[in-house]
């Protein structure tokens, strides 16, 4: 009987339920990903959106669909991933080409969209006094995608349109009808629960 690789070893705890296994498994694949990614991006799309906006819409797809992956040979895992990105970049292809556009969606002007994850990572530690502790740029991404998706729906909602997205609380409470101060403190369950889930990951961040 073969050895398993370490891939297939991550793939199983993952599809067992490791939510630390899938995290290791989206931080060793995010580097050419997001390369595939950005290669797969037109001018109209990167207009609207970048790499890490797909590859977060692949991994929320792969937590979700991780399950259902069959073995089926080394490189079967990969292959499986890369045609969940090339679905989610045909989606964003034909919704940056779209002449109906949601502007309230769009990032801030003048923010770039890579930007808006390194605001979130220092939202984060804050309130701590603790710097961001990043070791390396693309594990901090990949760990910080992975971490979004462990988020309930309405913490997702809230860290989405409060922190990467920049708005307001007033702007906050009327996209989701909510009381300012409920967006208030949801915001700050929100982050508290993102911070503690990247603190878990003490491979991806270390102390200061």
């Amino acid at each position: 009987m073969m050895e398993r690789s370490q891939t297939e070893i991550w793939v199983a705890a993952a599809q067992s339920g490791d939510r630390l296994a899938l995290a290791k498994l989206l931080t060793t694949y995010h580097p050419r990903l997001r390369s595939r990614a950005a290669a797969g991006m037109d001018a109209a799309m990167k207009a609207k959106s970048g790499p890490d906006d797909i590859l977060q819409e692949v991994y929320l797809s792969i937590a979700r669909q991780i399950h259902r992956f069959e073995n089926r040979g080394p490189d079967s895992f990969l292959n499986w991933v890369h045609a969940i990105l090339n679905h989610k970049l045909v989606d964003a292809r034909r919704a940056a080409h779209c002449q109906v556009r949601d502007v309230r969606r769009e990032v801030p002007a003048g923010v770039a969209v890579d930007d808006s994850y390194w605001n979130l990572l220092d939202n984060l530690y804050a309130e701590s006094g603790t710097p961001s502790r990043v070791i390396r740029r693309e594990e901090a991404l990949g760990a910080l995608l992975s971490c979004i998706d462990d988020l309930s729906e309405s913490h997702r909602q809230v860290i989405r349109l409060r922190f990467m997205e920049g708005l307001s609380v007033d702007e906050v409470a009327t996209r989701l009808g909510k009381s300012n101060a409920a967006i208030v403190a949801l915001s700050k369950r929100a982050l508290e629960a993102l911070r503690k889930s990247m603190d878990r990951r003490g491979e991806f961040t270390h102390g200061g």
